[in-house]
């Protein structure tokens, strides 16, 4: 009896054994890994900092283009031996480039930190469009290419600030500008008549948003490498060379720009106002060829600092009945000694110096301007008299005239549009009035252009006087 009871026993603890042996060997669902976690808190496209709180996201662009009969990424054919169409003008040149952006958000017990940079990596044509010795040559100091040959290629810097309860820091777009800076509809920054700063200038800013999508801005630039033209010594052994252009004569940096606007933002569009205050100083009454300071320099005294400025006026007409998605952007401005404003790229202020054929006994006509915030004439003018600069641009935008296309943004063309401007066939005007050591020439330009692209279509209108003083 006990030898059966002990077997039974035996049994059933052999059974809860294999059976707990069984059920341990049963397979357990796994916790998911969550490797990139999704931060929805400032739109599509950001993560979490794998161990932080802060979301990043990565994005960019790259772009190829070729411009025949202009500079890189369609610059007009406006000075040097593009402009004089001669024997060292290339008739095309091409640009690559990749852009990356690096975009950080950091919720704070203050409010949110946001972080901004972009990198260019691009090559573009040694030489820019033209085969002349003094640009092809990259021991040159002033060959602002140098690195543009076989295997090389540059990495541009464009936006890199910091935002925070308001305020921003670093190289951004100014406190002046428009959204779309000086890109109402067109993908190059040669559209004169107004300010640009999309490649970014040195700045502190605040924003106060007072509701109802109106805001405050005001700023402080520096001017150092942005904002500055030129200033003209007349005085100066051949002041003016025979291309129109002269020495620079500006004084060092003692001031930033001033900068400011209001903006009321609306389902129906935009309107702003912006206006600027420039310092506009010169160095010395006598300097020699070239603008270089001599023994006589500093006692020859130095005309009074004068301060300039700008005003413009902004408008953006979203959805008009031509289409969901169509829009007009128009901006004008008026400039005094602060000629950056009107004459803009997203590089220096161009000079000009286009030839005609040769013709009426003359070999190649030519008009040209130089793009400067004033000149002076130690002993005939009142200091510096500043330079007069006004422009109007604007651009008609649609994505009704082609089918199954996105409409996409005419500064960035993410998207990979290809876009086309003829340089050379578009009607231009050029009146040149007649010179004298006060009175540089002035010159009404007027060019009307069409654009297409796979993504946008754009029609926009420049007119205006560049330079008056």
């Amino acid at each position: 009896m006990i030898t059966a009871r002990t077997l039974i026993l035996g049994s059933a603890a052999g059974l809860i054994a294999v059976s707990g042996a069984q059920a341990a060997d049963l397979p357990v669902k796994a916790k998911a890994v969550e490797y990139v976690r999704i931060c929805s808190l400032y739109g599509a496209g950001f993560f979490y900092i794998p161990g932080t709180d802060t979301c990043i996201k990565i994005g960019g662009y790259l772009r190829a283009d070729t411009t025949f009969n202009g500079g890189a990424h369609g610059a007009p054919a406006w000075n040097s031996d593009l402009g004089q169409q001669n024997r060292y003008r290339d008739y095309f040149v091409s640009r690559s480039r990749m852009a990356l952006t690096v975009d950080t958000r950091t919720a704070t017990e203050y409010g949110v930190v946001r972080t901004f940079g972009q990198g260019d990596f691009q090559f573009t044509n040694l030489g820019g469009s033209s085969r002349n010795p003094n640009l092809q040559a990259t021991n040159l100091g002033n060959n602002p290419q140098l690195l543009d040959t076989a295997g090389n290629g540059y990495v541009a810097v464009e936006y890199l600030f910091i935002q925070f309860a308001g305020f921003t820091f670093g190289k951004s777009s100014s406190a002046y500008s428009t959204p779309w800076n000086g890109f109402p509809g067109n993908i190059n920054s040669s559209l004169l008549g107004g300010n640009n700063t999309d490649t970014g200038v040195n700045n502190i800013q605040y924003t106060a948003e007072f509701g109802n999508g109106v805001s405050a801005s005001i700023g402080l630039d520096d001017p150092t490498v942005w904002d500055r033209t030129a200033v003209y010594n007349l005085g100066i052994p051949s002041a003016i060379g025979v291309n129109g252009t002269g020495s620079n004569a500006y004084a060092g940096v003692h001031a930033p720009d001033i900068v400011g606007r209001i903006r009321v933002d609306q389902a129906w569009g935009l309107f702003q106002l912006s206006a600027a205050a420039h310092e506009v100083n010169a160095s010395y009454n006598t300097l020699g060829a070239g603008g270089v300071p001599n023994a006589l320099s500093e006692i020859s005294g130095h005309p009074e600092t004068k301060w300039g400025g700008a005003v413009s006026a902004a408008l953006n007409f979203k959805n008009i009945p031509t289409g969901a998605g169509d829009d007009i952007k128009i901006d004008a401005t008026y400039a005094k000694g602060d000629t950056k404003n009107v004459i803009s790229t997203s590089g220096a202020s161009p000079n000009f110096a286009m030839f005609s054929g040769s013709g009426n006994g003359a070999y190649q006509s030519i008009g040209f301007g130089a793009t400067t915030d004033g000149v002076y004439l130690p002993g005939s003018t009142d200091g510096i008299e500043l330079t007069e600069a006004y422009g109007v641009r604007g651009a008609f935008n649609t994505t009704g005239i082609r089918t199954g296309r996105p409409a996409c943004s005419a500064a960035t063309l993410p998207c990979g549009t290809v876009a086309t401007r003829p340089t050379s066939p578009l009607p231009r005007v050029l009146i040149a009035l007649p010179t004298s050591p006060t009175m540089p020439m002035r010159s009404l330009r007027i060019s009307p252009a069409i654009r297409t692209s796979t993504c946008r279509s754009s029609v926009w209108l420049r007119a205006g006087l560049p330079s008056r003083t």
